[in-house]
């Protein structure tokens, strides 16, 4: 039911708050569309492998379908091109996820959440384009960057480091 009854409030008027509060958030949305219209491997990245490892949780494979299976991982084809793998049991920790963007478009966002989760002490530099999660969870997680054949992966993995 809509109240269409003046209101004689000396500082308040909730019509007045309610119209620009639809117009910010209306803002919001519009803002974000671009973005994710142009999801790259860095955005993919974050959202199902990065931050599904820091919460401890298994990556996020929801909408890909069923995936091939090959030597204890699953590879799924991403919507915007690139591919996502997950890896049950890698030589080099206890699970591990990246995505591969062949585009290389991805790296400039990488680069600037990698310094700035640097600068905080979050990850420490471990060795050439590798960092590792710096005594906020366990078991350890290495972050790598990667350049193979003009192809950029990014890949989080759950070592055997305690922290």
């Amino acid at each position: 039911m809509t109240d269409f009854a003046p209101r004689d409030h000396p500082r308040y008027d909730p019509g007045l708050y309610a119209g620009k509060a639809l117009g910010a958030a209306l803002g919001l949305v519009m803002a974000l569309l671009p973005m994710s219209a142009h999801a790259d491997g860095w955005s993919e990245f974050h959202t199902r492998c990065l931050t599904a490892l820091e919460a401890l949780a298994p990556p996020v494979v929801a909408g890909l379908g069923q995936g091939e299976a090959a030597n204890g991982s699953l590879s799924y084809d991403l919507p915007k091109g690139g591919q996502l793998l997950v890896e049950e049991s890698p030589p080099d920790g206890l699970s591990a996820c990246s995505v591969t963007d062949p585009t290389g478009a991805s790296e400039a966002g990488f680069d600037t959440w990698i310094a700035e989760a640097v600068a905080t002490g979050r990850y420490i530099p471990a060795e050439a384009d590798t960092w590792h999660s710096n005594q906020w969870i366990e078991p350890v997680l290495a972050l790598q960057k990667r350049h193979d054949d003009g192809n950029l992966t990014l890949r989080i993995v759950e070592t055997h480091l305690e922290a």
